[in-house]
């Protein structure tokens, strides 16, 4: 296991050069190009085709409204943000295909009866992308159910994929219940349901999401579960493969089906997902194996879909692995390693995918530390065949016009970008408030953060938030 660090690691590179110095003292690389035109170029995905590589990635402003899940008007604002930015693809955040499933009181739900409202946030985007760009934009929205870490109401009620010792113990759910297999049956109807209904709202494609721990990314390293779900690489990927395919058969032809998949649940075997087997169950060490994450990325890509999107960890207690940063979040313990030590890995991983998956785009993503660097290293990536799409997810709360900055002035402004603080994921983590950028977005997200740490020191209030 890696040793803890005590050390912050604030940014301070102001140019390339300072980023290739860097690179040379830790002995790691990252490719970089000037030649940012290739984040302009189209691509070609499926039948469709993206007028740009730019990508906003699924990160959860935790805005709906409390009681039906349809988006607030701080949803729609972010979303007319983001098209106005010019991306010329948008990964909708995750919505919970049951009420049960919520990971929290404002997550977002699409039902029959608030449809018409979804309606109206699809007609906006694309008017806002049209209006600003002259260009059609792809838009997918993300399905899930948060598993164990399920919090209806606001009230935690986990439901597990499996047991798991080491997430128990750091979560304290040894007690909580495992889904079974006649649930997880029923549960494939209700993602097709909302699969169809993301369709009639005028999305273009819709995303069940396996990642960050919740309840399909856990079943994926289910190796101790027993039935339909658990044991065999067969079993434990059957949910997931058999809800792409139900919602690929009735998916209209103008429509598709893709998933934001996991390549990493770090729990020691035979508990994780991408972890290599080790003969005994109390090792607390693990090692990363991608080899089961790509077949099950090759089937998908049999399957036809025309574009997949990797992620890795758990960003609620390992931000590290996934989101790289200089700050963290209160109470939280710093990182275990320099910044640029899990960028690189993540952006190494992403590559190992892209590499053995050459005619699937694959989206980057975790770039938000290198700040206004970062358009110079997607471009490299790209160039260099590590990816197809550069991805933007907390970066985008802070400078969702990123893309028009590049595309019309050839470079992203330092006084914009993301600082990586960690209070997005703070006010998350409080679980009052409405997230977003709370140093370049401070009107509106600095009460938000500060209603959620009054309420973490006075309790009481929560009566009221």
């Amino acid at each position: 296991m890696m040793k803890q660090s005590t050390k912050s690691h604030h940014f301070n590179l102001e140019k390339e050069a300072d980023l290739k110095k860097q690179l040379q003292e830790m002995n790691l690389h990252l490719p970089h190009s000037p030649h940012l035109g290739i984040l302009t170029s189209p691509l070609k995905m499926g039948g469709f085709f993206l007028p740009n590589r730019f990508l906003i990635q699924p990160m959860e402003g935790v805005d709906a409204h409390p009681e039906t899940g349809a988006p607030s008007p701080l949803t729609v604002r972010r979303y007319r943000r983001y098209a106005a930015g010019g991306s010329g693809l948008i990964w909708g955040e995750a919505v919970s295909v049951v009420p049960e499933g919520c990971s929290g009181a404002r997550q977002l739900r699409l039902t029959q009866s608030n449809l018409k409202e979804y309606q109206k946030l699809v007609e906006t985007i694309r008017q806002e992308a049209y209006k600003h760009h002259n260009h059609s934009i792809v838009l997918i929205l993300q399905l899930t159910h948060s598993g164990r870490y399920s919090r209806p109401n606001g009230i935690p009620k986990p439901l597990k994929g499996q047991k798991n010792p080491w997430l128990d113990d750091v979560l304290k759910m040894n007690e909580a219940p495992i889904i079974t297999d006649e649930e997880l049956d029923h549960l494939l109807d209700a993602y097709v349901e909302t699969a169809q209904l993301a369709f009639q709202a005028g999305f273009d494609g819709v995303d069940v999401k396996a990642v960050h721990g919740y309840l399909i990314a856990e079943l994926l390293g289910a190796h101790s579960r027993t039935g339909r779900y658990g044991g065999s690489f067969e079993n434990r990927t059957r949910f997931l493969r058999e809800c792409i395919a139900r919602i690929k058969d009735l998916c209209p032809s103008s429509h598709f089906v893709t998933s934001r998949t996991t390549v990493l649940e770090p729990t020691p075997y035979p508990y994780g997902w991408g972890v290599a087997p080790t003969e005994g169950e109390s090792k607390a060490d693990w090692t990363m194996d991608l080899e089961e994450p790509l077949q099950l990325l090759r089937e998908m890509d049999v399957l036809g879909l025309p574009i997949v999107n990797i992620s890795m960890g758990f960003p609620r207690f390992q931000p590290h692995i996934n989101r790289p940063a200089s700050g963290t979040a209160i109470g939280a313990l710093p990182p275990p390693e320099h910044p640029l030590k899990g960028l690189v890995r993540y952006q190494e991983t992403v590559k190992e995918i892209q590499l053995n998956l050459p005619n699937l785009p694959i989206p980057n993503a975790a770039l938000a530390w290198l700040r206004h660097l970062m358009p110079e290293v997607a471009a490299g990536m790209i160039e260099e065949g590590w990816c197809s799409l550069f991805g933007m997810g907390r970066g985008a709360f802070a400078y969702p016009d990123l893309p028009r900055d590049v595309m019309r002035q050839g470079f992203a402004s330092p006084e914009k970008c993301c600082t990586t603080c960690s209070m997005c994921s703070q006010i998350m983590k409080d679980g009052i408030g409405r997230t977003g950028c709370v140093i370049r977005d401070k009107a509106i997200y600095g009460p938000e953060l500060a209603r959620g740490r009054s309420v973490q020191t006075n309790p009481a209030l929560i009566r009221n938030a």
